[in-house]
Formats: C-alpha cells, structure tokens, sequence
C-alpha cells in the first residue's frame, strides 16, 4: 500500500529541514567522500586519518594500491 499524500510531503519536509540543520551545523566540516574505489558514499571523520567510510572500503583501497604496485613490476 502506498503512502498517504501528506505523509510523502511530510517526510520531505522532515529531510529537508535535517538537511538544512546538518550543513548549518558544526559537523559539516567532518563531511567526506569515501576515497575508496568505485564507493560513492559520505561520511562524517571521526579520527584525524580516518579516509574511508567503513572497513571494507580501507580494504578495497589497499588491494587495489597492491594490485597497482605489481602490475608495474610485471
């Protein structure tokens, strides 16, 4: 069953004004893109070398600066 009609733009409402807060805030400086391959997603830094948004992510990374090193040298 779908939603009602005001729920729909209730919920819109309700995002955009956590939008607004959020990048009005203080935690808009912590905001990050993941830097690992093909991950499309943010996250908020939580340590100062903190470069990925979870630990798969780190792992990706790794592997594939592993894989490049030795691509090279083959």
């Amino acid at each position: 069953a779908a939603p009602a009609e005001g729920a729909r733009t209730d919920l819109a409402a309700a995002l955009a004004q956590a939008v607004i807060g959020f990048l009005a805030g203080p935690d808009r400086q912590r905001l990050r893109a993941c830097h690992a391959p093909r991950c499309v997603r943010y996250f908020l830094k939580e340590h100062p070398r903190q470069q990925w948004c979870k630990p798969s992510c780190g792992n990706r990374a790794r592997v594939a600066r592993h894989q490049e090193r030795h691509r090279r040298t083959a």
